[in-house]
């Protein structure tokens, strides 16, 4: 199990005033988690970074704040971005118990070679890019594989149902599910083209800062 380590300060700066923390290369961010009350916190800016890619959201995390006499493991539960620049705003930590299982979502890696790959006329569609599991923090896998073997026709497909989770994991997505599957060159693309264009309910609504920096 990969376990990644960073320390903080609490932070007692909040609402607007937090634009000076980051202008001081400071980002705010909050640990909260069951049973656990809500914390506020700062941390180095480029440091969060690092951790922020490397960690993603399956890897635990010690996380030290200072004046506290032990590490608490966390998880990266969001991270809130400027739309215009990706400057950092403001990240949340989810505090997890070694003991108590947790709900979280692991990417799906596709690993092997689809058959149906070598038909100039077939296309590998991916419908899922991860599913939710359930598992004790220490169980977390940073991504779950897929065996792409199995397509090897227009009518093949690849369901949750067909997944091999690791000991201890639980996969909470449906098992009907399709993950992957193969259709012929000209259908997938009218696919992609309906798909290019979301319904109005589906278009996704950016956040602004200003709210996000008066809410911390």
């Amino acid at each position: 199990m990969t376990e990644l380590s960073i320390t903080a300060r609490p932070r007692r700066v909040t609402g607007k005033k937090v634009a000076r923390l980051r202008r001081a290369g400071i980002t705010p961010a909050n640990i909260y988690g069951h049973r656990v009350p809500s914390t506020a916190i700062e941390l180095n800016t480029k440091e969060l970074e690092r951790l922020v890619h490397r960690a993603g959201r399956t890897t635990l995390i010690n996380l030290r704040v200072e004046g506290e006499p032990e590490a608490r493991a966390v998880l990266v539960r969001e991270v809130q971005r400027k739309p215009t620049t990706d400057q950092l705003l403001h990240v949340d930590f989810l505090q997890v118990s070694m003991e108590e299982p947790i709900r979280v979502v692991v990417p799906l890696v596709a690993v092997g070679h689809a058959p149906a790959q070598d038909k100039a006329e077939c296309v590998i569609v991916e419908n899922l890019a991860a599913v939710e599991v359930e598992c004790l923090p220490r169980d977390i896998p940073p991504h779950i594989s897929v065996d792409m073997s199995a397509l090897v026709d227009p009518d093949s497909s690849i369901h949750v149902r067909d997944l091999t989770p690791p000991p201890g994991v639980t996969i909470l997505t449906d098992p009907d599910v399709v993950l992957f599957s193969v259709s012929l060159r000209g259908v997938a693309a009218e696919e992609e083209e309906a798909e290019a264009v979301p319904a109005p309910e589906e278009v996704p609504v950016v956040r602004p800062v200003r709210e996000a920096e008066e809410e911390e």
